[in-house]
């Protein structure tokens, strides 16, 4: 059995590619890695890799990380200024004996002794949006990509990939290359990764949320739909108004399944015996109403 979700519907795509290649016996590691890269080479896409929303200054800033579910090895970065493929600098440095993450300049000097391609991450098209954003002084993008991949090996495999928040500060890290928050993924359990604000998300600890009611046997439909109205109501609990939170989440036995609170999130899934198709999902809660959550029903 083989599986691939991916977030958003411009990762179609990638999961297009990734349904290719798990059919054909690639490893879950190296068909969620590639999955990301395309979009990111995509600079219609604005908020990964070449192309995405420049912070504050004007600059762009990535974040992206993996983990492999066999080992619970992560490689993780933030604050890449100069290499868009920033997923494949995370999937370096998940090889490296012993850092899981690097940041900044460091990141960027990593980057190039991979020989990772070093070329201007910020577009002509990206820059205009830019000062656009400027003008209304407003921020953008919570569009994070994330794959989750199980290949026919049981293997389970989390890449994402980011530009952060458009308008950001300067050094603003969000939860995508932050274990627990931004992915989290474990062979003898399943893989979760979220996408949405990521300060919202990094107080739930969300993708690890997810893949604890896995452990307790729940569907990954039924275990991202209570780690989402857990946390959003948690935090409504401590005074505060939660922003959008979506989570994907993939099982070993290839069963997928994501939750939301707020509208117009969709995923992109493909497994053996179903081809590439898009996905709406209803949220759970929504965080523009103050209505009371929808009912829970068991999957199992």
């Amino acid at each position: 059995m083989w599986a691939i979700i991916g977030t958003w519907p411009f990762a179609l795509r990638g999961v297009e590619q990734a349904a290719r290649g798990l059919a054909a016996g690639q490893e879950a590691m190296e068909a969620a890695v590639q999955a990301c890269r395309l979009i990111e080479d995509d600079e219609t896409v604005d908020s990964v890799g070449r192309g995405g929303i420049p912070n504050r200054e004007g600059y762009c800033e990535l974040d992206a990380a993996v983990m492999d579910g066999r080992s619970l090895g992560i490689g993780a970065v933030a604050g890449l200024r100069h290499c868009p493929n920033a997923v494949l600098a995370a999937r370096a440095l998940l090889d490296h004996p012993t850092h899981n993450m690097l940041c900044g300049p460091g990141a960027d000097a990593f980057a190039r002794e991979q020989g990772l391609s070093q070329r201007p991450i910020e577009t002509p098209q990206a820059m205009e949006r830019w000062q656009a954003l400027k003008r209304q002084q407003a921020s953008h993008g919570h569009d994070t990509v994330c794959f989750l991949a199980l290949s026919n090996n049981g293997r389970l495999a989390s890449a994402v990939t980011t530009s952060g928040l458009g308008l950001k500060m300067p050094g603003r890290v969000g939860d995508s290359p932050l274990a627990g928050s931004g992915f989290y993924a474990d062979d003898e359990l399943g893989a979760a990764a979220a996408t949405g604000l990521g300060e919202d998300i990094m107080r739930g600890l969300l993708s690890f949320q997810a893949v604890s009611y896995l452990k307790q046997g729940l569907h990954p439909q039924q275990a991202a739909e209570q780690a989402v109205l857990q946390a959003h109501q948690r935090m409504l609990r401590g005074g505060h108004q939660p922003d959008n939170m979506a989570v994907i989440c993939l099982d070993k036995q290839g069963r997928y399944g994501a939750a939301c609170n707020h509208q117009e999130f969709v995923y992109a899934a493909a497994a053996q015996g179903q081809p590439p198709h898009l996905v709406p999902v209803v949220p759970v809660i929504d965080n523009q109403r103050a209505a009371a959550p929808r009912e829970l029903k068991g999957l199992r």
